[in-house]
Parts: C-alpha cells; structure tokens; sequence
C-alpha cells in the first residue's frame, strides 16, 4: 500500500509545512503584542516624564510623587505628627462579671454622634467593647491587660480611626444609669493635628499622609525633628532610558525574528520558511518607516538621540548620546514619541494593530487564511484514507477469497492424489 498512500504523505507534508508556518506567525504576533505594550508606555506624557523623589532623612519623612510633581527641592520641618484619640477606662478586676451601669452611652467625633445602649445583654466590659466596635463608630474598641499574676486588671480602650482634631472622639457615659460600674473613659491621648513648615510655611492637617502641599508630592511624616529635611524631585532618567531600551529590544526582537524567517543562506542553499511572505514584508516596510519618519521639532529622528538602524533593521543604542538627550533636551526626545503624526509610540501602536486586528490586520489573515488551508488539507487527508481503507478492506478480502480457493484446490489435488495411488496399488 506504499504507493497508494503517497498522495496522502504529500498532503500531509504540505499540512507539516503550514502548521509550522502558523507556529510561526503566532509567535511573531506574540513580538508584536510585547512591541505595543512598550510602545504604549512611552504613549503618553505621564508614563514617560517619569520622576523620582528623595528625602534627605527618611526615619522623619518619606516622599513618593507622580509624573505630575515639579522638578525642584523643599525645606521640611516636621514640628508634631497627627494623633488620634485615646480613651481608657477605669481598671476592672475581670471582663466579664463585673457589672456595668446600664443606659445610653454617646461617642462624639466631631459634629457625629453615636449613640450606644448598654442593657443586661452586654453590660459587662467584653459586652461594651463589642457594642462599640458593632456600633458603626470611627473607633476601636479594645481590651487590655493591665496587670497579670493573681490579681489582674482589664482596661478598656476605644481609639480613634482618625486623627486630627476634626476627628477628635469624647465619650459621654451620663446616660448610662441605675446600679453597676461606669466604665470611667477619660483621654490618655488627645488627637491632634499634623505641624509642619514646607519652605518657611507653617501648615497643619489632620493626617501624617499629606498630598495636597507640594503638588504630585505625598509626604509621609514618620517622626518630629528640629532639623529640616530636604525634599527634592527629579527627573528619573534612568526609569526612562529603561523604557526606551524596553521599546528597541522588543523591536529587535520583531525584527531578528522576521529576518531569521525569511532569509535565504547561501552556504546551506536553504530558504526560510517564511521567505518571500508578503504579510511579513509589509510589517517589516511599516515598522523601517517608523524609525526614520521625521517629527515636527529637534530632534526629529530618532538618531539624533543615539538610536540609529543597523544593516539587519535591528536598532542600536548610542547609550552615551541618549543620556545626553535626557538631561539636556527631554522635551525634544519625548515629542519623538509623543507627536501626534509620526510619533514612534503612536506608530508603533497603529503598526501593531493593523497587523494584528482581527478581521483585516495582515498578520491575523494569514493565520486565519493559513488555517482554513491546513482544515482543508485535513479533510483532504481524511477522504483519502477513508479510501485507502476501504480499499485496503477490498483487498483482504479478494486475498482472504483467494486463500480459500487456494486451500479448497489443494484439499482436491491431495483427494484425487490418493485416489490415482489407490488405482495403481489395485492394478498390481
């Protein structure tokens, strides 16, 4: 059956060759996709005027700060920290059997009132600790062991959520009546608002993590100090340059893979298996054109910054050059990326999606037109050996037919073999 099944070998040659070829296409798709993601991170201003923030003593202050924050240096002097409100009870030799006055217990925080009622379902000190923390209140309620050993005391305490003196908490027990224990809450901490002076400004508010001073600055006062503390943001060349090179290894890596593809080697006499491809010509024309269409301002190109194109269509960093760039005229370099027409990321991006699209990028309707041949040839495959089958069947059977003729024939030859010795043994 050798050579009846050799259109069905050369069929499934064909189908080998296409689903490497989708193999391929898929991982290039893949390159693309990665291309994008970095172009898109140099697509808009915020993600490429990256900064950096420092602060002079970070057990006093931390800073971090958006692309949005100046570039400039701030004197701080952190003078006092936001607190919050502390209340302690009253020591109480147990939490649970001591008995509590019973009523109508007030928590204040600021203009808001919350109003707790202490009945005999909950008028102990474990049973008034979870009323607080049930009752929707801006505080935390909790028990803590004063003394240990054979006679222990249980203090409850009930903090503040917030600090600041807007969210100052009081605690109004005179409402709670008749027989049993006040709790006896009274302030060990009073809240209080953060005190700082930014450039010989003094300015308070109500958190320790203050946004709204230095714009695109947070400050995170840690502790209080009489030194000043210098806050200075910077432009983060480095986490641009990183970017940057993301961009060109991953347009490198389009590039080599396209050019690996579809080469021919002239030692070997072998071609790639996707030389001569149209799809991977136009993305290889589109991306070329990229790098070396100019943008409106100077720099306009690309190697004027140091990023310059190779013989192999793979790019070059001048790394020396583009540092340059980047701290002497970073307006310029980023309009390279930023224009509007002929921007590199905006490009890049219109690049990647009409090959990719689905529907009508290049790229997904050679996938898509690729597999619709290799389904084809499949059912091609299917059909024929569905007929070498059934022949391979009608061929047994004839060979099956003919083994039995064969052995009826020989059952007679050897019957009338017997016969002819039985005659001649008679006739002597």
């Amino acid at each position: 059956m050798k050579v009846e099944r050799q259109p069905i070998t050369l069929l499934e040659t064909q189908q080998t060759k296409l689903e490497k070829n989708l193999t391929l296409y898929q991982e290039l798709i893949s390159k693309i996709a990665a291309l994008k993601t970095a172009a898109t991170k140099l697509s808009t201003a915020a993600s490429f005027f990256v900064k950096k923030v420092s602060s002079s003593n970070e057990t006093v202050l931390t800073v971090t700060a958006s692309s949005g924050a100046e570039v400039g240096s701030h004197s701080v002097t952190v003078d006092g920290l936001a607190r919050a409100t502390i209340l302690k009870s009253a020591s109480f030799s147990d939490t649970n059997t001591t008995t509590l006055k019973q009523g109508t217990l007030t928590i204040t925080i600021g203009s808001s009132s919350t109003n707790i009622t202490v009945d005999s379902t909950n008028n102990t000190l474990q049973g008034l600790t979870d009323a607080i923390n049930g009752s929707g209140a801006a505080v935390t309620a909790s028990i803590i062991a004063e003394n240990a050993g054979a006679t222990p005391t249980y203090r409850l305490v009930v903090a503040g959520k917030n600090t600041g003196t807007i969210n100052a908490v009081t605690v109004n027990e005179n409402g709670l009546t008749g027989s049993g224990t006040r709790p006896g809450l009274t302030a060990s901490q009073s809240a209080a608002d953060a005190s700082l002076t930014v450039d010989s400004i003094s300015i308070t508010r109500s958190t320790n993590t203050i946004s709204d001073i230095i714009a695109g600055v947070t400050l995170e006062l840690k502790s209080t100090s009489a030194s000043e503390i210098q806050v200075t943001v910077a432009h983060d060349a480095d986490a641009m340059k990183t970017q940057i090179s993301d961009y060109v290894k991953a347009y490198n890596d389009v590039m080599s893979f396209i050019s690996t593809q579809t080469k021919y080697n002239t030692d070997a006499k072998k071609a790639g298996p996707l030389l001569g491809d149209s799809a991977l010509r136009t993305l290889k024309r589109s991306l070329q054109s990229i790098i070396t269409s100019p943008v409106s301002g100077s720099p306009s190109i690309l190697s004027e910054v140091g990023i310059t194109t190779q013989k192999d269509g793979t790019l070059a960093v001048n790394d020396a050059k583009l540092s340059n760039a980047l701290q002497t005229n970073l307006t310029g370099l980023s309009n390279l990326f930023l224009a509007t027409i002929n921007g590199v990321a905006k490009a890049t991006m219109t690049s990647a999606d009409n090959a990719t699209r689905t529907g009508d990028g290049v790229l997904a309707a050679r996938i898509e037109g690729t597999q619709e041949v290799i389904d084809r040839l499949q059912n091609q495959i299917d059909r024929k050996e569905a007929a070498l089958e059934q022949l391979r069947e009608d061929l047994t059977r004839r060979f099956a037919a003919l083994e039995t003729l064969v052995s009826q024939l020989q059952a007679q030859g050897q019957y009338l073999t017997q016969q002819f010795l039985a005659l001649n043994n008679q006739r002597r």
